[in-house]
């Protein structure tokens, strides 16, 4: 009984000070103090703080107290996602995507960011909604892509929103309505999306004075209710 507890001491204590380390480190890194939070994350990350790989590969990425190298930076973010870090399987298919520190593969970074978005990484839910949209490194799925823009445009993405808007616009993957594409266009637009504005003058042209009084009070409902259920 004796032993065990002087365990869970020795593991709590263990944790605290791995806790210590990186929350130093990360503090430091914050006040720019690279110097001083290189060797704290670095002891972090040994001792298996997820999000210490990942704030060191972003170090690398920035050249933020050491030099940019993507090459390092994709060796903390693989580690960081293979530990099922969301941020760091986010992180590691960006790499993969636009072939920064290892060869250039869609079908790598369409896996990682599939991983990160079933995390509800917002960014990743959007890029492989895209990724689907257009058959990038995956099969092509109108349907699919349309899931994941879904659940971004739930969490405020006014990108996803945008993107969901011209889906139901067209009828690719969903079925084709106006209302509900010029609703989430407009809703993309009050959020600052340029693009948005754009859309929505093309889509004037074509939709009715009814429909549009629909989708303009639709989309007040709609962020009212935080963008669920519209």
């Amino acid at each position: 009984m004796i032993k065990t507890a002087l365990t869970i001491l020795l593991t709590l204590f263990s944790l605290n000070a791995l806790a210590n380390d990186f929350e130093e480190g990360f503090h430091a890194a914050e006040k720019g103090h690279y110097q001083k939070a290189i060797p704290l994350l670095k002891k972090a990350a040994k001792e298996g703080h997820s999000l210490a790989h990942v704030v060191l590969g972003l170090m690398y990425v920035n050249g933020k107290g050491v030099d940019k190298n993507f090459k390092e930076a994709f060796h903390w973010f693989e580690i960081a996602a293979h530990k099922k870090d969301p941020d760091g399987q986010y992180n590691l298919a960006k790499l993969y995507d636009k072939g920064q520190g290892v060869k250039k593969n869609t079908k790598e970074a369409a896996k990682w960011y599939e991983l990160a978005a079933h995390q509800e990484v917002v960014d990743a839910q959007l890029r492989i909604g895209v990724m689907y949209q257009l058959g990038e490194g995956v099969k092509q799925s109108y349907t699919t892509a349309n899931n994941w823009y879904e659940l971004a445009a739930e969490k405020g993405d006014k990108d996803a929103q945008l993107m969901l808007g011209l889906a139901h616009w067209s009828g690719h993957g969903v079925k084709e309505d106006a209302v509900k594409g010029y609703m989430w266009a407009q809703i993309a637009a009050n959020k600052g999306s340029q693009e948005a504005e754009k859309e929505l003058s093309g889509m004037d042209i074509k939709i009715t004075p009814a429909q549009k009084k629909d989708a303009v009070e639709l989309a007040k409902k709609c962020t009212q209710h935080a963008f669920k259920h519209c």
